[in-house]
């Protein structure tokens, strides 16, 4: 061992797969997976950007600074190639906690998410710098954003899927600091992504659009100086350097403000209609919104998607809000205060609620606008369906009932749309479903994506349980309609760790048929000397039944136990899938076009 960073995060009991992975499981190494992926992406421009000479060149030397910096950084400050003053025998170890599966797709997916956004920032500096017109740089730059957001889609999923499975508290979502920082330019980049059809529609607002693409990625920056300055707690944080947070810092403030005064700058001089400079003032916001929605009715998809907008940079504000405040205000006045959930369920919910109903107009509606009576004639079965629901739900949380009301209508108007579309059980069916557009599927996927995820999480957050005890051989827990039964105890010894595990068996209380065996543990890792719990969970389409086991008592016959009854997590990780994948198909043939 004669690297730093292998020698302090890797062991040589440890499996390959977090040999590998360890090398991004700390700052240097993480930094490196950065620029590395920063590159990337500066390869792909060259190949699928599109050929217009200026903003070709633009963005190259746009992205190429980016890497230049990042890697330059990472040489003098974050270097993972530092040797040790003398060749080690064997390594310090790695973080039972980062000792999963998770952790080797994670963050590769998350960054590659992140700095996609890399991407569309260059492409706006040359958009600004060329003054391309505003569709046809809509048109270049949608497909990057939505590749970046899908990316980042499935990156916060699956590090969602590797708390749950991973930390033993059997929740997806706790609003840490760390997640909220890597939903906030998921936030952004949804209102992005829709701004972008107006503008290549209607080739306006095109600047409103730059200035969105500009601080998603400021926003990806922020959150990686935010996870390695140490200002934020959290189980991804790995700052023991506070040079290190101020040196991400100081190229944050560059990027963030070189950009801002170029966006100043050039809107400035170039007077374009859709959002200049002077678009700040009142008379000419009221000018722009006049050209937009001139000679349509209220009820239009422009409408209700310019008003998700507003919503999505509403819950953003939310969210940043709620992660800075305790950071603020405790640097300023030494008070200790903390955001929770409460705080996210009170303002974050009813605003993600309100944009599902306005999705759900929106898809009814078209471009001109329309009447809303006809709409409700016409798609009167998905209405009913939603309504039809209510009486199995209405003792449940208003939040609850109106989550799963308003997600199961759009999952059923998804699906009725699409079987008018194509005259579902008419002989030209199969015909008119090959002609329609993947656009349309991916749009298709991705929304009933959206409807399936806030399906799940209610119903996982509306009926989910939890019991804990201390069992010997023989004894229970009974969670729902399924019973846990402790079956041995085992102590076992790998290589890596050694561990208490129960052997349980999950029995449904209706039918008293065994379903299956969980075998969770409890373990102490040697290199390291860190105990850590290993869940085991039983999965089923509906439901997931959780364990988790602690230390065994002095008699090694009894281990304290706690069991989740967890509905709806499949259903969530299912519609997580389908807004990434629906994002990726509307993506990639728009991206072929510039090839």
């Amino acid at each position: 061992f004669s690297l730093e960073n292998v020698f302090y995060h890797s062991h040589t009991t440890k499996p390959l797969i977090y040999k590998i992975c360890g090398v991004w499981g700390n700052k240097e190494g993480s930094m490196l997976l950065w620029t590395l992926v920063l590159t990337f992406y500066l390869f792909l421009m060259g190949i699928f950007t599109d050929n217009d000479s200026k903003l070709k060149k633009v963005s190259l030397i746009t992205q190429g600074l980016i890497c230049f910096c990042f890697l330059l950084f990472t040489l003098l400050e974050s270097s993972p190639f530092t040797k040790m003053p003398s060749v080690e025998k064997d390594g310090l170890g790695f973080n039972p906690i980062l000792q999963d599966i998770g952790l080797a797709i994670h963050p590769p997916i998350l960054y590659l998410g992140y700095l996609g956004f890399s991407v569309p920032f260059s492409l706006s500096i040359a958009g600004l710098i060329a003054n391309t017109e505003g569709n046809v740089w809509a048109k270049i730059v949608r497909p990057w954003v939505l590749i970046s957001w899908s990316l980042l889609t499935l990156g916060i999923s699956l590090g969602s899927w590797w708390a749950y499975r991973e930390l033993g508290w059997g929740g997806f979502w706790f609003w840490d600091p760390v997640e909220n920082v890597s939903l906030m330019p998921w936030l952004i980049a949804v209102a992005l992504t829709h701004l972008l059809l107006v503008v290549r529609n209607f080739n306006t607002l095109r600047n409103f659009a730059i200035l969105l693409t500009l601080i998603t990625f400021i926003l990806s920056v922020t959150g990686t100086f935010l996870v390695r300055s140490g200002i934020l707690t959290s189980v991804h944080t790995f700052a023991d350097d506070p040079r290190y947070g101020l040196y991400i810092l100081a190229l944050l403030g560059i990027i963030t403000a070189s950009s801002l005064v170029i966006f100043v700058v050039f809107t400035r001089k170039n007077h374009t209609s859709a959002m200049s400079f002077q678009c700040l003032t009142l008379e000419s916001r009221k000018k722009s919104a006049t050209q937009v929605t001139e000679g349509r009715r209220f009820f239009s998809r422009l409408t209700m998607m310019l008003m998700n907008n507003l919503l999505f940079i509403t819950a953003f504000f939310i969210v940043f809000v709620g992660t800075l405040y305790p950071t603020v205000l405790g640097y300023l006045t030494g008070e200790l205060i903390s955001v929770g959930a409460p705080y996210y369920n009170s303002l974050f919910n009813p605003i993600a609620l309100a944009i599902l109903v306005l999705t759900i107009i929106g898809q009814y509606c078209r471009w001109q606008g329309n009447s809303l009576l006809p709409i409700f004639r016409e798609y009167r079965f998905s209405f009913c369906s939603a309504a039809a629901i209510l009486p199995f739900i209405f003792h449940m949380e208003l939040i609850i009932v109106l989550s799963i009301t308003i997600s199961i209508a759009l999952l059923i108007f998804v699906l009725e749309a699409y079987s008018k579309r194509i005259r579902l059980f008419k002989s030209e069916s199969i015909l008119l479903a090959r002609r329609v557009s993947k656009s349309y599927y991916a749009m298709m996927l991705a929304h009933a994506g959206v409807a399936i995820l806030v399906l799940g999480i209610a119903y996982s957050v509306g009926w989910q349980e939890k019991k804990e005890n201390y069992l010997k051989i023989g004894d229970s827990i009974t969670v729902n309609k399924f019973k846990v039964t402790l079956q041995n105890i085992e102590l076992i010894k790998e290589k890596n760790f050694h561990a208490v595990r129960g052997i349980m068996d999950i029995r449904n209380l209706l039918n008293n048929k065994i379903l299956g065996e969980v075998t969770p543990e409890y373990r102490f890792y040697l290199a390291e000397g860190q105990k850590n719990v290993e869940s085991s969970i039983y999965h089923n389409l509906f439901s997931d039944i959780y364990v988790v086991i602690g230390e065994i008592d002095k008699n090694k016959s009894k281990i304290a136990a706690k069991v989740h009854y967890k509905p709806g997590m499949s259903i969530i990780w299912l519609g997580s899938f389908l807004i990434a994948f629906g994002s990726l198909l509307a993506a990639f043939p728009l991206l072929r076009r510039f090839s």
